[in-house]
Order: structure tokens, then C-alpha cells, then sequence
């Protein structure tokens, strides 16, 4: 992380290089075409590509990075070497994360307390290290729930939180990607989900709520602190107008 910060993609591991995440990046597809060409030469990877994303590293006025699964202590560290960089902590209902992860296969539904355990445990640890002196400055927790309901409003406090502008081409990219109405793309990882307002409720209106049960009560004290609304029957999960209006 500190080394994309610092431009020395010298030091990032060969095999970064050949993920296709770079396809994701209008800038960037060029690198990637590059690095398809270099089988498993590290010299030549330094040597032809690497200095093109060098180049565009050092021009940059600003740096974003999206971390997952990364834990906020280690956020800390960055914090205390980099005082200067603004951190954006982006939470999501718990109930959500597990069920989308149930949907996608990456956890077994029959095993969900456990998992909910251990996800809601990590999610407390987090925001708890939050609390710190460290955090008191140029630290946001941002409900991913709140983006959707709000691009506009919720991406115009982010930028001013983190100091950049908030330009035509920023709010042109959120209306393609976040308010679009209509049918709610169906894919698994894609951020363009059409009209974010809907795909953010999805799983209220198709979850079983045994499931959503079993989350809530390894979880309730999360879902509080993060100002949720627990659901108490299965009529609670499905009123379109709950799901839509309180959280």
C-alpha cells in the first residue's frame, strides 16, 4: 500500500501486474496489454512497462486506493506514517454482506452463525480502533446504504471531506453508474449496477428470513451502532416501504 503511494511499483510482486483488475481503468488498459507480453522476466516487466505507470503515478495531484478485508489497525499505522492521508471507511449492512456472500457461494448458509459471528466480531474490532486519537482527524465512516440512497448529496461530502473537486465528469460518472432506473444489473462484482437505490434493498424483498434471523442475533449490536433497523418478522423484511425509507 505504501509503495503505490510512494510510485515505487518496483517493488510490487511480478504477478500484481498480470491481474486483469487494470482492465477496470480507461489509463491503464495500455499497461496491461503490456504486461500480458512479458511471460515471467521481472527485468523485463521493470524495463517496459513499469515506468508508463511510473510516469502517471508522479503526475497524480491526488492518490485513491480501495482496500479490502483490510483491518483498521493496520489503517493506523498508515495514519501515523502518512498524517496527511484521509481515510474513508465504508461500512455495509451486515445482513446484506452475508447474504450477498451466501449468494455468491463464499460461505456455507448452514454454518451462518459462525460466520456471522466472526464477521460482526471483526466489524466491532474495527470500529472500535476507530475510536483512537489517531482517528480524530481526516477519518469518515461512510454507509455504503447512505450512497445509495443519495449519490449525489453523499459524494459531495466525500470530496469535500477529502478536498478534491467535485466536477461535471464526477456527477456525468455517478448518474451512469448509480441512477440509472430501471432493471438492476445481475453481476457479482461489477459497480454498475444500474440503479443503486434498488440493488441495496435487493435482499429484503428475497431473502429467507430465517437467514436474516440468524444474522441479526449474532449481530444486533453492530446493526445498532451502525443505526439499522433489525427486522422482527418476516412482514418487517418484505414491506417495500420500511426497506426503502428506514435504516
Amino acid at each position: 500500500m505504501i509503495i503505490n503511494l510512494l510510485c515505487r511499483f518496483e517493488d510490487v510482486p511480478f504477478q500484481v501486474f498480470k491481474t486483469n483488475h487494470f482492465l477496470y481503468h480507461n489509463r491503464l488498459k495500455q499497461h496491461y496489454s503490456c504486461a500480458q507480453r512479458i511471460k515471467d522476466s521481472v527485468t523485463a516487466m521493470r524495463k517496459q512497462c513499469i515506468p508508463n505507470l511510473t510516469r502517471r503515478c508522479k503526475k497524480a495531484n491526488s492518490f485513491t486506493m480501495k482496500l479490502i478485508t483490510v483491518r483498521m489497525k493496520a489503517i493506523s499505522r498508515v495514519m501515523q506514517l502518512l498524517p496527511e492521508v484521509h481515510v474513508i471507511h465504508l461500512v455495509r449492512d451486515p445482513r446484506h454482506v452475508l447474504l450477498s456472500q451466501i449468494h455468491v457461494g463464499q460461505i456455507d448458509r448452514t454454518k451462518i452463525e459462525n460466520e456471522s459471528s466472526s464477521h460482526c466480531e471483526i466489524l466491532k474490532n474495527d470500529i472500535k480502533e476507530t475510536e483512537s486519537d489517531i482517528y480524530r482527524n481526516n477519518f469518515h465512516r461512510q454507509r455504503y446504504e447512505d450512497l445509495a440512497h443519495d449519490p449525489i448529496g453523499q459524494f459531495q461530502g466525500l470530496f469535500e471531506f477529502s478536498g478534491l473537486e467535485f466536477s461535471d465528469a464526477v456527477l456525468s460518472r455517478i448518474r451512469k453508474i448509480a441512477m440509472r432506473t430501471g432493471k438492476v444489473k445481475k453481476c457479482q462484482y461489477c459497480s454498475d449496477k444500474g440503479d443503486a437505490m434498488v440493488a441495496s434493498v435487493q435482499w429484503r424483498i428475497s431473502s429467507n428470513y430465517s437467514i436474516v434471523h440468524a444474522i441479526q442475533e449474532q449481530c444486533l449490536n453492530i446493526i445498532d451502532k451502525l443505526g439499522y433497523i433489525p427486522v422482527n418478522s418476516e412482514k418487517d423484511l418484505y414491506d417495500k416501504k420500511i426497506s426503502l425509507t428506514k435504516w
